[in-house]
């Protein structure tokens, strides 16, 4: 029996350890990456954390995803693109802290300075939870008011099965 506990104990621990992502569909609640999008008031109240994913929604005809430097999210141009995506469905892994630039390359799709257009800047923040942590730079037009709660943009696994089965655990449930 007491092995049994620790072989759960062990498999809770990894799940803790590993499920942490959250995905997110960029401009939820539509989720489609397209020109009517306020993205800067999408990005407002995420919180993007390291192994998390955004995904891009959106028909490759009309757009594509391209990574720029913050130049060239400044400028709306792809002269200097870091990566390009265009298949419709393109899953961003956020693998490294720090903050990332993502425009539309068709033309005057991003337009420099304009409310809406296709541009979305994404910090990754470390995963902890300190006053410290960079919080999402939400572009132009910002505001500084607190952000509201979030909705259902993110399908989270935040560690509940892990902590679920921790709790069995510490409550004597399983034998």
């Amino acid at each position: 029996m007491a092995d049994m506990k620790i072989a759960l104990l062990a498999v809770a621990a990894a799940l803790l350890g590993t499920a942490s992502a959250a995905t997110y569909r960029v401009g939820e609640p539509s989720g489609v990456w397209g020109i009517n999008t306020d993205y800067a008031r999408w990005v407002a109240d995420k919180k993007f954390q390291l192994g998390d994913e955004i995904v891009f929604k959106y028909s490759p005809t009309g757009h594509n995803v391209v990574e720029v430097t913050k130049a060239g999210y400044d400028s709306c141009s792809t002269a200097n693109a870091i990566n390009t995506f265009n298949s419709g469905n393109d899953v961003v892994a956020l693998n490294a802290t720090g903050t990332r630039y993502f425009i539309c390359g068709f033309t005057d799709h991003c337009i420099p300075d304009a409310p809406l257009t296709m541009k979305i800047v994404i910090n990754v923040a470390s995963g902890s939870s300190s006053p410290s942590s960079p919080t999402p730079a939400a572009g132009p037009g910002a505001s500084n008011s607190p952000p509201t709660p979030p909705s259902s943009a993110a399908t989270t696994v935040r560690a509940a099965a892990g902590f679920g089965l921790v709790a069995l655990l510490a409550a004597g449930r399983i034998y």
